[in-house]
């Protein structure tokens, strides 16, 4: 294995016969690849069909990469281990004209020590007489949700033998670890006869300069494109005003990401609301209330005093009265916190910390404190409440049947579990999703057919749709908290209204925000430098559409 000297300053492209000389090992790899130069080499159009299985030789005969960030959140390891070997995988893809339909597109829990995998649908060209193949995949680490974007990249020639490819990450969605990587692997392609037709789960988009051409009342600079925002933060953003969806630029270190739409996102935090508020308001719709029973009848680990009060509800609202610090995130920074999140694997060990970590302070559902925990509570309770039903598991038997009859990703029908028997979804954080799967849920949430699959009058608590505005969470910024949801209150006289305005949103660690607005708006965006701003897009919306 050679080492590459990684160019701090990347060349503005390869050429087409320096990249096919790379390819065919002709020529070494010096430098990284600027990704504008595939979007440019797309435009050659493929006329060739053909399926087949990809794999590689996991040991890259020479290798790249430079560690940007690296908060020592990986425990044990050197740097260098991570990249000795790339996790194994056979892919199965169909080449149809200009498309490259990855046929499994799930996450993929790999043997490798230290990541997993998920590979998309990418795109062919046609190039003398060879087809370049190229299709978007994410390193994550394992048991958490920081994942890097990359791009991999090979060649067939007339007789469908392939090139080296080159594995290439130059983006990520990952406050804590960082890096630059690019590697270059002998590969394999077997040719098969797999005519089924596949087809992408995607819907068509337009570019954020369409929304400002459309609205031109609504200021340039009012989503993640604004200056609260290093640009190389931002993974993706995007807005829905109700009709059309428009996406900002997918930004690298190495030019545009050349799959912006079909982006891998880690859910981190936003999972507290789509598994385990949507889990309650499912198992609810399904099997009746369950909000008022006791968490020490449901779990035999909270079986001290403390919990005798503590019911569904207050978990969902985060307000056991359990904790350490009132202050905003003083328990979730604990090195005790972070250790139950990424080193504790088992199911006895999360429910162990969760049920015993915080003393009893305070009456539950008087105080909001955040604890991932609590979360990891609720979904512990679900799996147990269906212990004596025909279901196994509140999140594949409840919520995925739901992602599969509204067309969702196969991203997002995964969730990271416990290490073993148990096999319990962490609930808390853990999920991975596509942006198309936002705009798939924002429309469940405005539509009238959600109370088919959910209990209306808790998902309407979390979505600000009753009196109940939740708890106070964070009293400077009048953010409250109210079934897995987050609220801002927003004053009556900003936007004309006759009483103060609800805007309920999520959020995820490191700096990701989906808001749902009014007129079935809504507005997201993934970023890792820790920039919670979005306000500037809800003036933006009421200039489309006045918000009351």
């Amino acid at each position: 294995m050679y080492r590459l000297f990684f160019l701090l300053i990347l060349c503005p492209f390869l050429y087409s016969q320096d990249l096919g000389k790379i390819l065919w090992g002709e020529k070494p790899l010096t430098s990284p690849i600027n990704f504008d130069y595939i979007l440019t080499e797309s435009k050659n159009i493929n006329y060739k069909n053909l399926s087949g299985s990809f794999y590689i030789n996991s040991y890259p005969k020479g290798i790249g990469y430079d560690v940007i960030r690296d908060e020592k959140t990986f425990k044990n390891r050197k740097n260098e281990d991570l990249f000795l070997k790339f996790p194994d995988f056979k892919l199965d893809l169909s080449i149809q004209g200009q498309d490259v339909i990855v046929h499994n597109k799930k996450i993929i829990e790999t043997d490798d020590k230290f990541w997993d995998l998920s590979f998309s649908d990418g795109i062919a060209w046609s190039k003398e007489d060879h087809v370049y193949v190229s299709a978007p995949f994410t390193l994550i680490q394992k048991h958490a949700n920081c994942s890097h974007n990359g791009v991999l990249l090979f060649v067939l020639n007339s007789s469908n033998e392939i090139s080296q490819s080159i594995f290439q990450i130059s983006s990520e969605t990952c406050a804590y670890f960082q890096f630059n990587y690019v590697a270059i692997f002998d590969s394999f392609f077997e040719t098969n006869d797999n005519d089924n037709e596949f087809i992408t789960n995607t819907q068509n988009k337009k570019s954020i300069d369409d929304l400002y051409e459309k609205y031109p009342s609504i200021f340039r600079g009012s989503f993640a494109d604004s200056d609260a925002f290093n640009a190389n933060e931002v993974t993706a953003y995007g807005f829905f005003d109700g009709e059309e969806h428009f996406i900002g630029p997918c930004l690298t270190r190495s030019g545009n990401y050349p799959f912006c739409d079909n982006l891998l996102l880690p859910a981190y935090s936003l999972t507290k609301t789509i598994s385990g508020s949507l889990g309650i308001a499912a198992y609810q719709k399904k099997y009746g209330s369950i909000v008022d029973i006791k968490i020490n009848d449901l779990v035999s680990a909270c079986s001290k005093n403390k919990w005798n009060d503590v019911t569904i509800e207050n978990l969902s609202d985060m307000a056991t009265g359990q904790y350490k610090s009132l202050i905003h995130y003083g328990d979730e920074d604990s090195l005790a916190s972070v250790n139950f999140i990424f080193n504790k694997l088992s199911h006895e060990e999360k429910v162990d910390f969760s049920c015993n970590n915080y003393p009893k302070k305070k009456k539950s559902g008087t105080t909001f404190v955040y604890h991932t925990s609590d979360t990891y509570l609720i979904g512990t309770s679900l799996n147990n409440l269906l212990s004596d039903k025909k279901e196994n598991d509140f999140f594949d038997d409840l919520l995925v049947p739901i992602f599969n009859h509204h067309n969702f990703s196969e991203k997002i029908k995964y969730i990271r579990r416990t290490n073993d028997i148990r096999n319990q979804p962490y609930t808390g954080w853990g999920m991975f999703l596509q942006r198309d799967d936002l705009i798939k849920l924002n429309s469940l949430f405005q539509s009238p057919e959600r109370i088919k699959y959910f209990s209306k009058e808790f998902l309407d608590e979390g979505l600000q749709r009753t009196e109940d505005q939740g708890l106070l969470a964070i009293k400077q910024s009048d953010i409250f908290y109210n079934n897995g949801f987050w609220a801002a209150r927003f004053d009556k006289n900003i936007f004309g209204c006759k009483e103060d305005l609800m805007i309920p949103f999520m959020s995820g660690f490191g700096g990701i925000t989906v808001v749902f607005l009014p007129n079935s708006m809504m507005y997201y965006y993934f970023s890792d430098n820790f920039t919670f701003s979005w306000y500037s897009a809800v003036y933006a919306a009421h200039n489309i559409k006045p918000l009351c």
